[in-house]
């Protein structure tokens, strides 16, 4: 009798209902034998698709059979959950992500003004809120690391620096980013518009700011303060803000994880360019009605944030502004430690996912595992190197295997940190890209017949955003797939994510303040 195959079970980040699917050894099989079945046998666009999904399915198996919480470095190993075939759809789904957990109201509103910069135009911000019924001292946060950070940044900063921090909101713009506009400008602009905000909801506590846009341009306080004195707050979903956040992003981005007790999580998140975080990444807000000591969110938060936030990036800038806040009303008790940072490093995944998806100009997301290096960091910073190489970028947007920029971007990286023997003939260090073996012992293993499917795989990862009348959503969930094993500990793993480079990038960006 054949064994009972077991039955993986995937969460909806929208209700307790589980989707169940099931994976037999024989598609184990099909997935480790997948290049050689296939000899002088190309598979199309379709088939590749097709074994993007058994891949998935496989190694989610894999992982939940031998690990409770998976770790931080890997985080990314996981897919995207959400995807939708139209924008009326994805509008609908971030709507039901976004519903806040007990203790939170939000808002938003929006303004016209004249950058002082460009006097001759006019621009449109939007504001938007997220607070607590009370203040709260249970908050966490990590900021960028770029010296020539916003005024929010430091305001931030100095906030969550107090010992008992007294805050009841974060207060979003988009448009401006509030960074060095001036002597006097920055940090004291960033508290006029936070009090403003705090004045017109009458909040007890203090209000964490948060910008993003153009960098250099001052704060139009004075319309920055008449629309917050128009804010007013509602409960259930936070999809009006995930919008209000948006600059050069395609679309908004929500995630949501549910906890024991009646207890939920949920993120959102903007960016699409100056991606290469240091830290957290770009704006992204974080609230939970888990009760959870201060020191144990910081904690939680710092190790999730380094293997998802920290391991993505479309263009290798990092910003003057990203910040990551973790906010909890606390109502909710009994919540373990191990169920609140499986289910943050969940969200923050789902969310690192959809930035690099939602990248300027994107048509394919990339990702890079990197096994068995000599630590986490050097795996990491090697899984970056590659998904910042702009001969790779633009060759995976032209669907072109042109591996030697794969592996000679290994070589590289690898030589300049005195490791040049991993690459040498006899060396353990293996190659692959969509699940096929390109270098192996020192040595390119191509063929014809391979050529041809590694293009079919890239064709299968395309998101179709350079086609004209393509919906501002995320349509599917699969990557370009590139394993590099340098043969050393299996414990070893570190999953990044990246971007092509396509005309759409450049032309967003030699337009951006246009």
């Amino acid at each position: 009798a054949q064994p009972k195959q077991p039955s993986l079970q995937f969460q909806s980040a929208s209700g307790p209902h589980l989707h169940h699917r099931s994976c037999g050894s024989a598609s184990l099989a099909l997935l480790q034998h997948s290049a050689t079945t296939s000899q002088g046998c190309p598979c199309s666009t379709a088939a590749s698709a097709a074994l993007h999904t058994m891949r998935r399915a496989i190694l989610l198996m894999l992982a939940q059979a031998t690990a409770l919480r998976p770790p931080a470095s890997s985080l990314l190993a996981n897919d995207v959950r959400d995807t939708a075939g139209d924008e009326a759809a994805w509008a609908a789904r971030v709507e039901s992500l976004a519903v806040l957990p007990r203790g939170f109201r939000c808002g938003t509103a929006s303004l016209n003004f004249k950058p002082r910069e460009l006097p001759d135009s006019e621009a449109r911000m939007n504001l938007g809120v997220i607070a607590l019924d009370a203040p709260t001292d249970l908050v966490a946060g990590v900021y960028t690391k770029n010296r020539l950070c916003g005024a929010p940044v430091t305001v931030g900063r100095d906030i969550l620096a107090r010992e008992k921090p007294h805050i009841q909101a974060i207060l979003a713009n988009n448009k401006v980013s509030n960074v060095r506009p001036g002597p006097g400008l920055g940090v004291s602009c960033a508290h006029t518009v936070a009090d403003a905000a705090k004045e017109a909801l009458s909040l007890e506590g203090d209000v964490i700011p948060a910008s993003t846009g153009v960098i250099g341009w001052a704060l139009p306080v004075d319309e920055m303060v008449a629309a917050a004195s128009s804010l007013t707050l509602q409960e259930g979903s936070a999809h009006k803000v995930a919008e209000a956040m948006m600059t050069t992003d395609r679309y908004a981005k929500a995630a949501r994880s549910e906890l024991p007790n009646g207890a939920s999580l949920v993120g959102l998140v903007k960016g699409a360019g100056m991606i290469e975080p240091n830290m957290g990444t770009m704006l992204c807000f974080l609230v939970t009605d888990a009760a959870m000591e201060r020191s144990t969110m910081q904690a939680c938060l710092e190790r999730c944030v380094k293997g998802t936030l920290g391991s993505v990036g479309v263009d290798g800038d990092e910003s003057t502004s990203d910040m990551c806040v973790l906010l909890s009303s606390g109502q909710v008790q009994e919540v373990s430690e191990d169920a609140f940072e499986n289910a943050l490093g969940d969200v923050l995944a789902q969310l690192a996912h959809h930035i690099v998806r939602n990248g300027e100009g994107t048509n394919h997301v990339l990702r890079v595992c990197v096994r068995g290096d000599r630590d986490e960091d050097s795996a990491r910073a090697l899984g970056r190197a590659l998904v910042n190489g702009p001969l790779l970028k633009c060759a995976v947007a032209g669907d072109d295997p042109n591996v030697g920029r794969i592996v000679g971007k290994v070589g590289q990286l690898l030589g300049a940190r005195g490791d040049p023997d991993l690459l040498d003939e006899g060396s353990p260090c293996v190659v692959k890209l969509g699940g096929e073996t390109i270098f192996e012992g020192g040595f390119f293993r191509l063929d014809a017949a391979k050529e041809e499917r590694l293009s079919n795989h890239m064709k299968a990862a395309r998101l179709g955003t350079d086609v004209e009348g393509a919906p501002a959503c995320p349509v599917h969930d699969r990557c370009v797939e590139i394993d590099i094993d340098l043969g050393g500990s299996r414990d070893v793993v570190s999953v990044v994510l990246g971007s092509d480079l396509t005309h759409g990038y450049v032309s967003e960006n030699a337009d951006y303040r246009s």
